[in-house]
């Protein structure tokens, strides 16, 4: 069967302008609606070209070092405020490194003078000796001076020794093994303290980890050291407090002020008691010392000594299998 509509083409087109008309009302409709939010996105954009050509320019200053080191940052949540506060972050830490760097300098470039100071006086001593003797030859004890020119590159020798110690602890890997400190202080005590009455407690079996060879080196320092200020009697002392162990070496010496407690463990410092280089090393022992207990995550300072002089506290934690 057959259906035809009558005036079908005529109702077909006429349907279709109706929907062409909705169709361009729509969209004059979504045009004139789009006019505002467009030049709202175009107002935005300009804004954040303008923040960040901002923010460029303070950055460039900053490198010309023609301002402060932060830029200006911008209240809000937006991007460019998060942007701003992170650059400032970023400036923060690069001007502490550079802080960092420029303090670093200023301690190596004066550990250089102080070393050259150093070395330059037994130098000056050894060419003063060779130039009077080739003056007057015929005047020249041959023994005294080869005396006076070994013990001149003794100190030299010190003192470079101690300088090379220096620069590669912590640069260098230490052999880390299990050490019995109770035999080492023994050893280092019977061989270093002579000619004073020494006074010797020391717990059993103290052992520690770290590398043999620089513990044997500070407690070396700290022997010498005591050996060197104190009047009659030396006060030795190692025991077991906690998880650590605790060193004390005691002299009857004259002592070292409150005020000079810390400095003492400064490159080439020497107290007005012990500034005779006769008496006196170059004035690294100590600051080796502390260095050496550093690496092996322990502590050096000084206290009150029984004895009256001075008293250097040494703390190392024990070995792990030794705790208890």
């Amino acid at each position: 069967m057959t259906v035809t509509f009558r005036g079908g083409n005529e109702h077909v087109r006429a349907l279709v302008g109706r929907l062409r008309r909705i169709r361009a009302r729509r969209a004059a409709d979504a045009l004139l609606l789009g006019v505002p939010s467009a030049r709202r996105a175009r107002r935005a954009g300009e804004r954040s070209l303008r923040a960040v050509t901002s923010l460029r320019i303070e950055l460039e200053a900053v490198n010309l070092r023609e301002s402060s080191t932060r830029v200006s940052e911008a209240g809000g949540d937006e991007e460019i405020a998060r942007l701003a506060r992170a650059v400032n972050r970023t400036l923060e830490r690069l001007s502490e490194a550079d802080d960092r760097a420029e303090h670093a300098c200023k301690k190596q470039r004066q550990f250089a003078a102080d070393a050259s100071h150093e070395l330059r006086t037994p130098i000056a001593a050894l060419r003063m000796r060779l130039e009077e003797a080739q003056l007057h030859p015929d005047e020249t004890d041959l023994d005294d001076l080869l005396g006076y020119m070994l013990r001149d590159l003794d100190r030299v020798q010190d003192i470079v020794a101690d300088l090379l110690f220096l620069t590669r602890l912590g640069a260098v890997p230490r052999t880390v093994e299990r050490v019995n400190l109770t035999e080492l202080v023994r050893a280092q005590a019977a061989r270093q303290v002579d000619g004073h009455h020494v006074y010797l407690r020391l717990d059993p079996g103290v052992i520690v980890d770290g590398d043999p060879d620089q513990i044997r080196q500070m407690l070396g320092n700290l022997l010498d050291n005591a050996r060197r200020h104190a009047a009659r009697a030396v006060r030795i002392v190692l025991c077991r407090v906690g998880d650590g162990a605790e060193l004390t070496v005691a002299d009857d010496g004259e002592g070292i002020p409150l005020a000079d407690r810390e400095r003492i463990f400064h490159r080439f410092v020497r107290l007005d008691a012990a500034r005779s280089r006769d008496r006196g090393g170059a004035g690294l022992g100590l600051a080796v010392a502390r260095a050496i207990a550093s690496a092996h995550h322990g502590t050096l300072h000084v206290e009150e000594s029984p004895c009256g002089g001075a008293c250097f506290v040494l703390r190392m934690p024990l070995s792990p299998g030794r705790r208890t």
